[in-house]
């Protein structure tokens, strides 16, 4: 489109304000969307006026009766560490830097973005459903929950230059299939509670492996729910989040070797098909899931592994007093 992007000194192609909102537009954003964007902001191109130009553009594609929501994702750290001491990192609603990119930065400080007080796995939103969105999303509730309330709005889930991987929505599927309970894979972080006490949180529903979940989007492409286009240079992905939330949830319900990684090291996906006894039903098994000797083994190690990750914190002890 003409103007909308050009060549700077650097032979770099610049973005347009303008081009981002055609481009939501043909790939399917409408006015009143309440959107959840997941996203590489280098993978756009070189926007002129950065973050705050691509964040405008959205807001305008969706308008005034529309919401937008980004993870806003923090750190954590292994139990050990922050029972021995070994950070002062403590997070702060209202102040910590997000993990998760440049873009969901920039928008957790715009004014009347609004951010849900869970202390690793925040989100923040902006628009006419933001309380909404973010309300009772704290210390008490699951991770992934503003993905289940954005399903409920009859929301759409935007993918920009991440592929099939969706980020903090693909979580939710697994959760919703109940299979993020079944693995103790504990993480936590010192938090400060909205009366001002510092506290520990105990992450106990930490996202399961992603390896084979981009394989669950070419599903459900074929179905003609994915709708697929480009974001400036990036490639896109918009999905309505309700139906595809569903369906990816009942597939994994229905067959949970979709997930399953080949990593025999994996502790995530090995664990899965132990504890839910799915060797019998996997077509082609590796040497690691049809010999009882290694999978006796590989459970060994992981159980050393569930416990705190302690061979890892007690490495970690040692690499510290050596530098000391």
């Amino acid at each position: 489109m003409k103007n909308d992007s050009n060549l700077n000194a650097d032979g770099r192609i610049e973005i347009s304000r303008q081009r981002i909102i055609d481009d939501l537009k043909k790939i399917g954003v409408e006015k009143g969307d309440h959107l959840g964007i997941g996203l590489s902001f280098k993978r756009i191109g070189h926007i002129i006026g950065g973050p705050e130009t691509f964040i405008d553009a959205v807001l305008e594609a969706i308008g005034p009766d529309g919401t937008l929501m980004m993870n806003t994702y923090t750190e954590f750290f292994y139990l050990t560490e922050l029972r021995l001491g070994w950070t002062d990192y403590i997070f702060d609603v209202n102040s910590t830097e997000v993990n998760t990119g440049i873009v969901p930065e920039t928008f957790r400080k715009r004014e009347k973005s609004i951010r849900s007080r869970h202390p690793t796995n925040s989100n923040t939103a902006l628009g006419k459903f933001a309380q909404f969105l973010t309300e009772d999303h704290d210390e008490n509730a699951s991770a992934y929950l503003p993905y289940s309330k954005l399903a409920s709005i009859n929301g759409k889930y935007l993918a920009i230059g991440i592929g099939d991987r969706m980020v903090g929505f693909r979580h939710r599927a697994q959760y919703e299939a109940g299979l993020l309970n079944i693995v103790p894979w504990k993480r936590g972080v010192k938090y400060k509670d909205k009366n001002g006490n510092i506290k520990i949180f105990i992450l106990k529903d930490r996202g399961g492996c992603t390896r084979k979940l981009p394989e669950l989007v070419s599903k459900i492409r074929k179905e003609g729910l994915v709708q697929d286009g480009k974001i400036g240079m990036a490639d896109a992905v918009l999905l309505p989040a309700k139906e595809s939330l569903e369906r990816m949830s009942d597939l994994l319900k229905n067959n949970p070797l979709l997930n399953l990684c080949e990593n025999p090291l994996c502790l995530w996906c090995r664990e899965i098909e132990k504890r839910l006894n799915l060797y019998d039903r996997i077509e082609n098994p590796k040497y690691f899931q049809e010999n009882k000797f290694v999978i006796f083994i590989i459970s060994l190690i992981n159980r050393l592994r569930e416990l705190d990750n302690r061979l890892v914190a007690r490495t970690k002890l040692i690499i510290k007093r050596k530098t000391l």
